[in-house]
């Protein structure tokens, strides 16, 4: 009888340790995270063909207006690009700015008539935090729609002829969210 009592004890225990533990708290590598901006380039004058922009490279600007860090970008002549966006505040207009530098390869000639051209877009937009799970925590997705948009600054010799916004809210990892013409 003592021999039983033990080990249904014993069998307690056990149970009540197995249904008491929890499930281990690891975000799944396929979890939907934080999107970035996606721009396609499209041609001005065909404007239902990609265009790559020759030579890109791409510079975040910090609130000075002084250069920040580069962004990597998959390649040299791109149709696409990505582009991180400030989350600090919930539901507080933010602005990022960016440099779009065409045809940067040109500041390493010594053709003094060949120079990179420089355009500067702003993006406006509100940060929203959206709980995913306890182990994932919040991603943030962004709101493009008024006020918020993007713009470019003109500077009189703009390579960027104008914008489209096809998805006014940045929630998806994979697809476009604006249309740069060129």
């Amino acid at each position: 009888m003592k021999r039983l009592l033990i080990i249904l004890s014993l069998i307690s225990f056990v149970a009540l340790l197995t249904w008491s533990c929890e499930k281990d708290d690891i975000c799944p590598a396929d979890t939907p995270t934080t999107p970035h901006l996606i721009i396609r380039f499209y041609d001005i004058s065909d404007q239902d063909e990609f265009k790559n922009v020759r030579q890109l490279t791409i510079a975040g600007l910090n609130d000075d207006d002084s250069v920040g860090e580069l962004i990597p970008v998959n390649t040299t002549n791109p149709d696409s690009i990505v582009l991180p966006l400030r989350f600090q505040n919930e539901n507080i207009e933010t602005v990022s700015r960016f440099q779009l530098i065409k045809d940067s390869d040109y500041a390493t000639n010594d053709n003094p008539d060949d120079e990179p051209n420089i355009d500067v877009i702003e993006v406006r937009y509100t940060p929203e935090f959206v709980y995913v799970s306890r182990a994932c925590g919040y991603k943030s997705v962004f709101d493009l729609s008024p006020p918020g948009g993007i713009s470019k600054e003109n500077d009189g010799d703009n390579w960027i002829t104008s914008f489209e916004i096809i998805n006014e809210r940045i929630e998806d990892e994979f697809a476009a969210q604006v249309i740069i013409y060129h």
